[in-house]
């Protein structure tokens, strides 16, 4: 089963902007890799919830589309809030760009 997701470019960085994103139901992400630069991206809920209820999400492998190029990324690291069962910030970690 191929998890496939829609990531848009995040702009604005910091602890403001990222809580304004969450207020607005698309979490903040970012997708790390060995040769380039990191890239800040989003997700909207309707893709987070995707990920939410999956087995074993470490190990699997997912495709993002950010303005029509693929990455096949897995996860590196859920940030989650202490209490409540949200996701606060997702690391990706790029594999290759397909």
């Amino acid at each position: 089963m191929k998890i496939i997701i829609k990531a848009h470019y995040r702009n604005n960085l910091g602890t403001r902007n990222s809580k304004r994103l969450r207020k607005q139901n698309k979490y903040p992400c970012i997708l790390y890799s060995v040769k380039k630069k990191s890239i800040p991206i989003y997700l909207k809920i309707n893709q987070i919830l995707k990920l939410k209820f999956l087995e074993d999400i470490y190990k699997k492998n997912i495709i993002i589309y950010l303005n029509k190029i693929k990455y096949l990324v897995k996860i590196l690291e859920i940030q989650r809030h202490v209490f409540k069962n949200e996701i606060l910030h997702i690391d990706f970690f790029l594999l290759k760009i397909l």
